[in-house]
């Protein structure tokens, strides 16, 4: 190869380099800056509140035995002065949050360039008068597109709580923050839930899980299967129908159809829904024999019509 050939491509690749610079400095550790944590997230909570002998007694109201699961769902925008806004679902024990999403404001109160911090809100529980302030310990992935968090202080509220929380961004800073619609969830999908069941206030409480194989239609009717194994009963396996709601703000809807030892039963759930309705996040609203319920569903078919580009950035 000529001389003068070889002193361009050294040029080339000695300019392709620096231009790459910035953006691999960008990802090294202790770079981190706080408006990687902005946009709008969806994001779900799933823990436990546990106390066995020699722990402080008495247990909380909402236990019927000595473990109360916990879980949340919902969606929050992040800005750039470490505020945030949103609304979520909850289940505590035996304690519904109800089919209304419930308004939260979130603080970043410390901010770390590895990308470690804590931000603090407050909420008011079902049942309860006086707001609790909790605050929590995040941790940012993927350039601030994913975070995981922990909580580290209870105020006023149930001490003996512990969670993991995680988050999905599906809008930056700027962007619009949803693009949703009810043709967002046409398409087949596989949902898994774990729960847990009482019947009667006498019975015994099972733990629960639950995977549903269904094709949603254009209108949001959806007829598919329930495979179950419930306490110590196994291959239940029943006919499903139901709806799905997707409102512009990403936000659903559900209902599930089915019938138990003869028994018809709707159980209602609301969620979030992302990456254009290739997953969701819900939880259970009705009252009833379910004391949790986390669902996370996922699309393996869209219609042809309906859109998959992803949102997740």
């Amino acid at each position: 190869m000529h001389a003068k050939s070889l002193v361009f491509i050294f040029a080339g690749l000695l300019c392709c380099l620096s231009l790459a610079t910035p953006v691999a400095q960008a990802q090294q550790p202790g770079a981190c800056t706080k408006d990687m944590f902005t946009g709008t997230y969806v994001f779900h909570e799933k823990g436990s509140s546990a106390v066995f002998a020699g722990s402080p007694q008495p247990a909380p109201p909402f236990w019927n035995g000595m473990l109360a699961p916990f879980a949340t769902v919902g969606e929050v925008t992040m800005k750039a002065n470490g505020v945030g806004e949103g609304f979520y679902w909850i289940r505590v024990g035996s304690i519904n949050g109800g089919a209304d999403p419930i308004p939260v404001e979130t603080t970043i109160t410390e901010f770390n360039a590895d990308c470690t911090g804590k931000f603090s809100y407050s909420l008011t529980l079902p049942g309860h008068t006086d707001p609790t302030l909790v605050t929590e310990r995040f941790i940012l992935l993927e350039n601030g597109s994913e975070f995981r968090t922990i909580p580290t202080d209870i105020v006023n509220g149930v001490p003996y709580l512990t969670w993991i929380g995680e988050g999905h961004r599906i809008s930056r800073a700027g962007e619009p923050p949803h693009n949703c619609g009810p043709q967002t969830a046409a398409g087949s999908y596989v949902v898994s839930v774990e729960n847990m069941v009482q019947f009667s206030a006498s019975a015994p409480i099972f733990s629960d899980v639950l995977l549903l194989r269904y094709d949603v239609s254009k209108s949001g009717d959806y007829e598919g299967t329930l495979y179950e194994k419930l306490g110590p009963a196994g291959n239940i396996v029943l006919p499903a129908s139901g709806t799905i709601k997707v409102n512009p703000d990403c936000s659903l809807e559900s209902t599930l159809n089915i019938t138990i030892l003869n028994k018809p039963a709707t159980i209602s759930s609301r969620g979030v829904a992302f990456d254009q309705g290739k997953r969701f996040y819900a939880i259970v609203v009705s009252s009833g024999g379910v004391k949790f319920s986390l669902i996370e569903g996922k699309r393996i078919y869209a219609l042809p019509d309906a859109t998959s580009e992803s949102l997740d950035k």
